[in-house]
């Protein structure tokens, strides 16, 4: 169901390009934009993992 999805996603992005090349780029663009999110905030929050992961005597030092 999912490659169906994107089949008729890309079908009906396409398409609309013809008519409106503005329109199309909108589409893609909110089609990949949840994704660009969900990676950015995973990588804030691995930093935030490494910043709590020094060595007590390492955190005394940088006091």
């Amino acid at each position: 169901m999912n490659v169906m999805r994107r089949i008729l996603f890309w079908i009906f992005a396409i398409g609309l390009g013809f008519v409106n090349p503005l329109i199309s780029v909108g589409l893609i663009v909110l089609y990949y934009l949840p994704r660009v999110i969900q990676n950015i905030c995973k990588s804030c929050d691995e930093q935030t993992l490494e910043m709590n992961s020094f060595s007590e005597d390492v955190m005394e030092e940088m006091k």
